[in-house]
């Protein structure tokens, strides 16, 4: 496996995980492909917001527009996950993206 992405859906949210390209493959604009693939796909699914918590890649994620925010900003089934509960320390930066959503 050289990149990843997850994501996790929670109506009309989604939370984004686990974004990683493997060191090797690094400087290719792999990350960003992934990016732009999931979220593409998630606004096709119709959600409106997507969230993620980041520890090393807030300048990463600002390129594709998210802002950061507190984690109390979070909608609250995303809190819920085992991402904000258990995977991510506190000091995580939280960060948001509102998409356009594409009509059925």
């Amino acid at each position: 496996m050289i990149g990843s992405a997850g994501l996790e859906r929670y109506g009309d949210t989604a939370l984004l995980r686990s974004v990683a390209v493997a060191s090797t493959e690094r400087g290719h604009s792999l990350g960003k492909a992934l990016v732009q693939q999931v979220l593409a796909y998630t606004a096709s699914l119709g959600v409106c917001q997507v969230v993620l918590l980041t520890i090393t890649a807030a300048d990463f994620f600002l390129r594709f527009e998210f802002q950061p925010i507190s984690r109390a900003e979070v909608p609250r089934a995303s809190q819920a996950s085992v991402e904000f509960q258990e995977a991510c320390p506190a000091s995580a930066t939280g960060m948001s993206l509102v998409l356009e959503v594409e009509q059925r």
